[in-house]
Formats: C-alpha cells, structure tokens, sequence
C-alpha cells in the first residue's frame, strides 16, 4: 500500500510541468503585463500627439453660420447664412511656447517610463535574491528543527526511563516547537515572494516555478571611482531631469504671462469678406496675479530639486563606505562558509570513526554559513543596483 501511495505522489509530481525563469524573462513578462507601464506608454502617445498638434497651430477650422434678421423698415424677416475658414498664420510667443510646453511634457514622460523600466529592473533583482534567501533560510530552519525534534524525542524516552524530568522534556519540546515555527515562516516568506514574482510577471498564481539563482559581477575597477559615479548621479539621475523639465515649463508659463502685447495673424476666408486679420490684447487685468502664481509654483520645484539633489549628494557620499562595509560582511562571509566546510568535514570523520555524536549541528551550521554568504552576495548586488538606477543606468547590466 505505501508503494502504490508513493508512486501515485510521484505521478503527480511529475504531470506538473515547473516553469523555470530567469530575471530577464521575468522582466520580458513583466513589460506585457505592468499596468503601471501600460499607462504611461499609452499618455506618451497622448503627448506625441499633442507635439504634433502644437506644430501644426496653422491648420485651418471651418465655422458655419446662420442667422434670422427682422427688417423694420420692411416689415419683413430674411435669413443669412454663412461659412467662413479661420487659419492662425502666427501669434507671438504664444506659437512658440505651445510648442515649447508640449515638447517639454512629451520629454518628461519619456524620462519617466525610462525610470519605471529600471525600477521595474530593480524591483526583480529584489524578489529573485529574497527568494534565494528564503529558500535557504528554511532549509536551515529543517535542519534545525530535525536536530530538535531528535533531541526532544530522546528527552521523551529518557523520561519513560526515569532518567530525564518533566521540566527537561517541556523545555525540549517548546525548542522544537519554536524552530518548526521558524520554518513554517520561512517556507511563507519563500512562498509568497514567488506569488509577487508570479504576479508581477502575469503569470497564473497557480503554475509551478522555479527561480535561477542570481549571478553577477561586480562593476570595473575604475567604476569604483565614487566621485565620477557622483557626478553622473547628478547628471544622470530621472528624478533631477524632470524636475529641471518642470521649473523650465514654469518659465515658459511666465514668459507667456508676462507678455502684454501678443499680436495675432488670422486668415480669415467668408462667404462675406476674405482677408487678414491683425488682433493683439493691450492690458490683462489678471496678468499679475498669473505671474504670481506661476512664480510660486517654480520656486517650490526649484526646493524640490535642492532637496533631491541634497538626498542624492548624501547617497553617493556614503556610499563608498557602505561598500566597504558589504566587502566587509562578504569577506566575513567566505570566512565562516570555509570554517563550517571544514568542521563539518572533521565531525563526519568523527561520526564515522563514533566519536562524536553531533553532524547534525555541523550540517546545520553550514547551511547557515551558505545562507550568509549567498546574504551578502546578494546585499553587495542590490547596492550597486539601487546605485545604477539612481545614476540611470540599468541594474540588469550587473547580471553576468
């Protein structure tokens, strides 16, 4: 009966297909499915749109007319139709401003989907090392919790004998029982990263899949130049480029404002008269207030932008030390990984030889020593991708 079960169990098994992914594909997936990308792809389009449309400010808009007159005189009513074709030729600053404007939110919207690309980047590398991390987790939370169980379980037989105490067995038990809790956590953490994973890649929550462990290399030598990395951050950076894009349509807007005289051009072609048309406002009343306005709302962009430049001056300043820290923790890392390999070498020689009785926790401190080292690695990779976002750079170029 157990050999049937176990065939049947592993029949199952073997009918589901698991979907292995990489982050690459994940990321390919991704850019089908983000309704977030969708969105902005689809207001570009908008704004091209609009480009267009603002260059070609001449192209002509037919009215037609009709109107019901009384004649006094006559004591009788007539009728007048008309139909009459108006084309602005040219109005001053405000031609090129529309044009201006226009361009300027097209370009800003282009900047903005460039972000989303390598936040959507980063966002994954952020998922696949969390997974690798959880799943290394809970295989040590099962060594753990095994090396408890046995211990617990022998506390139990020792107690049947009368050589172990009630309070020796309780204080066993709620050991194991707080690393099986351990586990369980694990095991959800892990679980539902791939649910993100699954989720942000469009894929049904119900498919089996696999996720490749992340390799990658650390950037050139001379990238490590955290002065030239500086100062591509702030020449390079998204949140920096919009925020000059945005203080500089506000100067249009005010360019605008501030202009009293704005002669009009019209070509005007009627039923009734044909001919150009010269129009130009001489006082605007509310031309102050306009300009007010507009001026507040270029000085809060210009604080916006000290504030973020600020922020990013302190990223890129410390981030040299930050660096040295994670080499650091990764050498550290490599430095216990060897240790366990070795004692663990050394107690399954002395289990062997019945020496010794406790494998079970070299086993267990070398998983651990494994979980750091993939830890850091993984910490090192991230660093330097939150650093290639923010300079604009993509982060999948860390990827080996």
């Amino acid at each position: 009966m157990r050999h049937l079960l176990l065939l049947f169990l592993l029949g199952l098994s073997f009918g589901q297909e698991v979907l292995l992914l990489d982050p690459r594909k994940v990321y390919e997936l991704a850019l089908k499915n983000n309704k977030e990308l969708q969105k902005l792809e689809h207001q570009i389009k908008a704004l091209e749109i609009d480009y267009q449309l603002a260059q070609k400010y001449y192209l002509p808009v037919v009215y037609a007319g009709a109107s019901l007159l009384y004649d006094m005189d006559k004591k009788n009513i007539r009728t007048e139709g008309s139909l009459t074709v108006i084309s602005t030729l040219y109005e001053l600053q405000k031609t090129r401003s529309r044009i201006e404007l226009s361009k300027i939110r097209r370009d800003i919207a282009h900047v903005m989907l460039q972000q989303l690309h390598r936040d959507l980047q980063l966002k994954i590398l952020k998922l696949f090392s969390d997974a690798q991390i959880y799943r290394k987790l809970a295989e040590v939370k099962r060594e753990e919790m095994a090396i408890a169980y046995v211990r617990f379980d022998r506390a139990r037989e020792r107690k049947e004998l009368g050589l172990a105490t009630e309070h020796e067995v309780l204080k066993l038990e709620s050991l194991y029982r707080e690393k099986r809790s351990e586990l369980l956590q694990a095991q959800h953490l892990y679980n539902h990263t791939l649910l993100e994973v699954k989720n942000l890649a469009g894929i049904s929550l119900e498919t089996i899949i696999q996720l490749k462990e992340l390799d990658f290399r650390e950037p050139e030598r001379q990238v490590l130049d955290f002065s030239q990395l500086r100062e591509e951050i702030l020449r390079e950076n998204s949140g920096l480029k919009i925020k000059d894009m945005e203080i500089r349509m506000y100067e249009e807007d005010i360019k605008l404002a501030r202009q009293v005289v704005m002669p009009r051009v019209n070509l005007r072609i009627s039923t009734n008269k044909s001919g150009l048309e010269l129009s130009t406002p001489i006082y605007d009343a509310g031309r102050g207030y306009k300009i007010d306005y507009l001026l507040s709302f270029k000085r809060s962009a210009q604080s916006e932008r000290e504030n973020l430049e600020q922020s990013l001056r302190l990223i890129s300043l410390s981030a040299p030390y930050e660096w040295e820290f994670l080499r650091a923790k990764l050498v550290e890392a490599y430095a216990k990984d060897r240790f366990a390999e070795e004692n663990l070498t050394l107690r399954r020689s002395e289990y062997e030889l019945e020496l010794a009785f406790d494998l079970g926790y070299a086993m267990a401190e070398k998983s651990e020593a494994e979980r750091q080292l993939m830890e850091a690695r993984y910490k090192l990779l991230l660093f330097w991708a939150r650093l290639f976002s923010i300079a604009g750079r993509e982060p999948f170029s860390l990827l080996e």
